[in-house]
């Protein structure tokens, strides 16, 4: 009786010592493919989610235009309203993807995202975050995108409807993998021990 109530605890210590279990809140999930020292305006660069190990690009569907590529597209470019060089943390800029550019805009279903195939005044909505303000962002490494107007991070996850992206408080993570909280799987909700969002 004794070996079975120390087997008990013991299997829950090794589930949560072998699984990592982390919130979402402002979080890293890109990466910016190109060559140079910064990202640029007139550049074209290839956007790189850590979650779904894939590029963003332009699939027509509703809601925000966007899906995966597996190889790099040189579909992202940036403009910033103002200034010039490379862009910096903190500053706001338009972002584009192969043909339209991106905003947040509610949605029916999956993320509050859309995108225009015009840039005017509202579109510069993004900026890099979690790094030295006015440090020029590093092309190829780990960086945080959010929006100004959702004020969060948007995140690569799995989810039931749209393009599978997130915002960073709608999401659980898991094992190294982001679902939204709409789309966690059972066989997790079964194993872990503590209250999901």
């Amino acid at each position: 009786m004794k070996i079975k109530q120390l087997l008990v605890p013991l299997s829950f210590l090794t589930l949560l010592l072998t699984t990592q279990v982390a919130s979402a809140k402002n979080m890293v999930g890109w990466r910016v493919k190109g060559s140079g020292s910064g990202i640029v305006e007139g550049k074209r660069y290839s956007l790189y989610n850590l979650d779904q190990k894939s590029h963003l690009g332009y699939q027509d569907r509703r809601g925000a235009n966007l899906g995966w590529d597996s190889q790099p597209n040189s579909g992202m470019k940036i403009k910033r309203q103002s200034g010039s060089g490379a862009i910096k943390c903190g500053e706001n800029f338009a972002l584009f993807i192969e043909k339209e550019w991106l905003i947040y805009e509610k949605q029916t279903t999956g993320i509050n995202i859309s995108t225009r195939t015009k840039l005017a005044d509202d579109r510069y909505q993004w900026k890099f975050s979690d790094c030295q303000r006015g440090e020029v962002i590093q092309l190829n490494k780990p960086v945080t995108l959010v929006n100004t107007v959702e004020n969060d991070s948007v995140v690569g996850c799995k989810r039931v409807w749209g393009v599978n992206l997130c915002w960073a408080n709608t999401v659980f993570s898991y094992d190294g993998k982001n679902y939204h909280k709409d789309a966690i799987p059972s066989w997790i909700k079964n194993r872990v021990p503590v209250p999901l969002p």
